[in-house]
C-alpha cells in the first residue's frame, strides 16, 4: 500500500507546483521515474538501484526500452495514462530481469507523468516456490491415490480371478458343444448358432472385467468431464459384484433417475466407490446380516444437492473412532493400510464435494458422500425444489 500512497503525494505535489526540483523524489525509498512523451525525464536513486544502473544513464531513453519486447505494449500502455498496478520484468544489465510492480498517476500540466516501481521479485519468487511445492505435493498425492488403488485391487484379486474364469469356462464349454454338434450333428443348426452366440457374449463379458482392470490401474493426470453419478455407482458395484457373492453379501441399488450431472474424473470417483463398498464387505464378513444398500437422490436447494449412501450391517463403530476415520493411517481393520478414506476424502474434496459417516457399534455403518451439479446443472437442481 506504501507505493500507492506515495503516487498519489508526489502526484498533487507536482499539480500543485509543475517546477518542483524532480531531485527531490531521491528522497524516496521507491524507485520513480518521470515520463514525458515516452522518454525517462527523471529517475531517482532508488531506480537506479534497483535496475543495477549508473545515475544518469536512462534519462532520454524509451521508456519501453527498460522491458523486453514482449511486455513494451503493457508499458506503454501504463504511461500513456493513469493506470492500475501492474506487475511485470524490468531489464537489468547483461539481460537478468527484476520483478516490479509499477503504479502511473494521471499526467501533470506539462504532459509529463510519475510512474511509481516497488520491487516485487522477492514475493514472486516465493509464490513460485509455493506452487512448486504445490505441484510436487499434488503429484506426490496422485502417486499415494495410485498406490493405494493398486493396493486395493491387490485385496480384490481372489474376487476378480473367479469372475474371470466364469466366462472363461463357459466359452471353453460353448465351444465344446458346438464342436460336438458340428461333428456329430446331433442338433439343428439353430442350436449351434446360440452356442457361438453365448461364446460372443462370455467374450463380452471378460473383456469388460478385463477393462475395467486396465481403467483403475493405470495412472493419469485426472481428467474431469460431465459424468452421470449413477453410472460411476452402478460401475462400481458391478465390478465388486462377484466378491460380494463370495461374502455372501445382498446388495441393493435404489439411485433416483434424472439426477443433474457432475463435473469429475470417472477413476478416481470410482476408486472412492470402491472403497466404500470394499470396506462394507469387509465390515460384514462373518456376520450374522449381510446386507449393502446404495441410494442415491437430490436434495434440492441444498449446497451440495447430490448425495450419496452406502450402507452396510456390519460391526459399524464408536464415535471416538468415527472423529479418526478420515485420519491418514488410521483403520479399524487388521491388516488395513488406513490411507483408503484418507484418500477418499481427498478426491471428493476435490470435487467441491463432501463426505461423512455415522455409525453403531454392531448396528453398521452408513457413509454419505455428496456432490455439486456440473455448473449449468446447477438451475436444474433447484427447479427439482
Amino acid at each position: 500500500m506504501a507505493a500507492p500512497a506515495l503516487l498519489l503525494g508526489f502526484a498533487l505535489a507536482f499539480r500543485r507546483s509543475p517546477h518542483t526540483p524532480p531531485q527531490l523524489l531521491d528522497e524516496v525509498g521507491h524507485g520513480v521515474l518521470l515520463v514525458r512523451a515516452g522518454r525517462v525525464v527523471f529517475a531517482n536513486n532508488a531506480l537506479y538501484r534497483l535496475l543495477g544502473r549508473r545515475p544518469g544513464s536512462l534519462e532520454g531513453e524509451l521508456l519501453e526500452s527498460l522491458c523486453r519486447p514482449a511486455e513494451a505494449e503493457a508499458l506503454r500502455a501504463l504511461g500513456a495514462a493513469q493506470g492500475l498496478p501492474m506487475e511485470l520484468p524490468l531489464l537489468r544489465p547483461e539481460g537478468a530481469l527484476l520483478w516490479v510492480q509499477l503504479s502511473a498517476a494521471s499526467p501533470r500540466r506539462d504532459g509529463s507523468q510519475i510512474l511509481t516501481v516497488s520491487d516485487v521479485s522477492a514475493r514472486r519468487e516465493a509464490e513460485e516456490k509455493r506452487r512448486t511445492l504445490a505441484d510436487l505435493a499434488r503429484r506426490q498425492e496422485e502417486q499415494l491415490e495410485h498406490s493405494t488403488r493398486l493396493a486395493e485391487l491387490g485385496e480384490m484379486s481372489a474376487a476378480i480371478s473367479h469372475e474371470l474364469n466364469q466366462p472363461l469356462t463357459g466359452i471353453r464349454n460353448y465351444a465344446r458343444n458346438a464342436f460336438y454338434m458340428l461333428e456329430q450333428k446331433p442338433g439343428a443348426e439353430a442350436e449351434v448358432k446360440n452356442n457361438l452366440r453365448l461364446i460372443s457374449e462370455q467374450v463380452d463379458r471378460a473383456s469388460r472385467i478385463t477393462n475395467q482392470m486396465r481403467e483403475l490401474t493405470r495412472r493419469s493426470d485426472s481428467i474431469f468431464v460431465l459424468l452421470e453419478i449413477n453410472s460411476v455407482v452402478r460401475e462400481s458395484v458391478d465390478f465388486l459384484l462377484p466378491q460380494m457373492k463370495l461374502s455372501e453379501v445382498a446388495v441393493q441399488l435404489d439411485l433416483a433417475e434424472g439426477l443433474p450431472s457432475v463435473w469429475g474424473d470417472r477413476i478416481r470417483l470410482a476408486q472412492v466407490f470402491l472403497n466404500l463398498l470394499s470396506n462394507a464387505r469387509q465390515a460384514m464378513e462373518g456376520g450374522p446380516t449381510r446386507r449393502l444398500l446404495i441410494t442415491s437422490r437430490l436434495e434440492a436447494g441444498a449446497a451440495l444437492p447430490l448425495v450419496v449412501e452406502v450402507r452396510d450391517t456390519g460391526r459399524g463403530f464408536t464415535i471416538e473412532q468415527a472423529q479418526r476415520l478420515f485420519q491418514p493411517f488410521y483403520t479399524t481393520r487388521v491388516g488395513g493400510h488406513g490411507l483408503g478414506l484418507s484418500i477418499s476424502r481427498a478426491i471428493v474434496q476435490d470435487h467441491g464435494g463432501s463426505i461423512d459417516a455415522t455409525g453403531t457399534p454392531g448396528a453398521g455403518a452408513t457413509f454419505i458422500l455428496r456432490l455439486p451439479p456440473a455448473r449449468g446443472e446447477q438451475s436444474q437442481a433447484r427447479r427439482s425444489e
